[in-house]
């Protein structure tokens, strides 16, 4: 459970996005392909690889090898046997067809009455016909043309088109931006096996194209004068003149809904499908894990020490160590997130002692980023030599060089400075004096500002206060 929590810690909010992409490719797909013979042709593809995983983590060698080299051809065969799929899909989601605008903004409003009145004649006297209406996706490889005729849409054209004396009655009827494109068209059987059989050839025509593209169809059954409208992989049937023009309206996009998205069509949009949802999300966290969450990786790295928390009264005298030799062990897109300042080592000084200490440093002594962990440190051992620090106030004597005259006074400002040392360096300051002032320069300027000087010299002093002080010569009154 160690390794799965690092993982878990080391996702970011670009690893959930890269799950949820991965998701809604997968469950559009499945969606697509359901129901179909490629479908489960995928599910068998999806079988044999979770094989793959299961022998390579057993340690089944023969059987993984074997598999490995396999999966070179196995992944021509899919590409062969899907090639019409990939084709179509990469049509669907080519952005080229959503620059020619919407399809349907140029249809005339006595489109949909031409098309109810041509929808009841044809049931009414039980004459087949199927009418394509194409919408963003080219239909150019789907289907087989038929003759090109560009005409005006129009309900006795239809009803022409499909009379069984006619010589294209026995295909489809193509209709683009508003106009008979072509007639006598040949569309894709559909190839679900768990189509009704009350459903002929012309049903599962239309069912075949929209199964494959945006397309939606009218159909219109021979031997039950019944009218229906296909789209994606639904059949509907109409017996109302009002319903089925409220569905023609709704498909050839000439209303909207004046109904608000509510919250329960939202939650509806949620829950329909669940199950294929719950599936692809459930398969695209699996991928992550088994391409991802398991590859772990190990880096070498040289991290600083930080010291805290060190009394004020206390100084690190002699050499002590700065950085340490880490190796640091996690997933590979952890590691490749690693930076500087992302690892050092806490050394808490708050409770040292003058003299020698010793320091064991440990994981508890490292800050990581989450989903990495130590494997390796070196040294572990440290050691550091404190000494107590002391501040005190000495007077300063001047130096000066020369002979003052008489009945003069030297005064120093201030006349005493602060200064703080080790205790050892403190006890070894015998006095505080200045620079050499001459006293002809003195007695001509009246003042001077001079360095202080600390006698002996060589001892580690951490600060004066202040500095340099101000030497005045003043006439003695007495």
């Amino acid at each position: 459970m160690q390794t799965l929590r690092d993982v878990l810690y080391s996702l970011s909010a670009v690893n959930f996005v890269d799950i949820g992409i991965m998701a809604c490719l997968i469950y559009f797909v499945t969606a697509w392909l359901k129901g179909t013979r490629a479908f489960q042709i995928l599910a068998t593809m999806f079988g044999i690889g979770l094989f793959y995983l299961t022998a390579s983590s057993m340690g089944l060698i023969l059987t993984s090898v074997l598999f490995q080299y396999l999966w070179a051809a196995i992944i021509v065969v899919l590409v062969i046997v899907f090639q019409p799929e990939i084709r179509e899909m990469l049509d669907r989601a080519s952005p080229i067809r959503y620059l020619s605008g919407l399809q349907n903004n140029d249809i005339e409003p006595d489109l949909i009455d031409e098309m109810v009145m041509a929808a009841a004649e044809l049931a009414r006297h039980n004459i087949g016909a199927l009418i394509v209406f194409q919408r963003l996706n080219r239909l150019d490889n789907v289907i087989l043309h038929g003759k090109l005729l560009d005409s005006v849409t129009s309900a006795d054209a239809l009803v022409t088109i499909f009379q069984k004396t006619s010589p294209l009655h026995d295909g489809a009827v193509l209709i683009h931006r508003g106009r008979i494109k072509s007639a006598g068209c040949i569309l894709p059987l559909s190839k679900d096996e768990d189509l009704s059989s009350r459903f002929g050839t012309r049903h599962r025509a239309a069912l075949g194209l929209t199964e494959k593209t945006d397309a939606f169809c009218v159909v219109v059954s021979e031997e039950r004068g019944e009218v229906s409208l296909v789209e994606g992989k639904e059949i509907a049937n109409f017996k109302k003149k009002g319903d089925f023009r409220l569905a023609l309206e709704r498909g050839l996009g000439q209303i909207r809904s004046e109904q608000p998205r509510s919250r329960t069509g939202f939650i509806s949009l949620l829950t329909s499908n669940w199950r294929l949802k719950i599936l692809s999300i459930a398969s695209a966290v699996f991928l992550w894990f088994v391409v991802v969450g398991p590859q772990r990786s190990e880096v070498g790295m040289s991290v600083p020490i930080q010291y805290t928390n060190l009394p004020p009264v206390m100084e690190i005298t002699g050499q002590w160590m700065d950085r340490i030799d880490v190796r640091l062990r996690g997933s590979e897109a952890g590691l490749a997130n690693l930076n500087p300042a992302s690892v050092r080592a806490v050394v808490d000084l708050s409770n040292v002692l003058p003299g020698l200490n010793y320091f064991r440093i440990t994981e508890k002594n490292l800050l990581v980023p989450p989903g990495i962990r130590i494997s390796q440190i070196r040294p572990s051992d440290l050691h550091l030599t404190i000494e107590a620090a002391l501040a005190k106030k000495m007077t300063v004597v001047p130096t000066i060089a020369g002979n003052l005259p008489a009945n003069t006074k030297v005064q120093v400002n201030p006349p005493e400075v602060l200064i703080k040392a080790l205790q050892g360096d403190l006890k070894k300051v015998t006095s505080i004096t200045t620079e050499p002032v001459s006293a002809i320069e003195l007695h001509a300027k009246g003042k001077m500002t001079i360095p202080v000087v600390i006698r002996p010299e060589g001892l580690r002093i951490d600060s004066v206060d202040p500095m340099q002080v101000t030497v005045i010569l003043e006439i003695d009154k007495q």
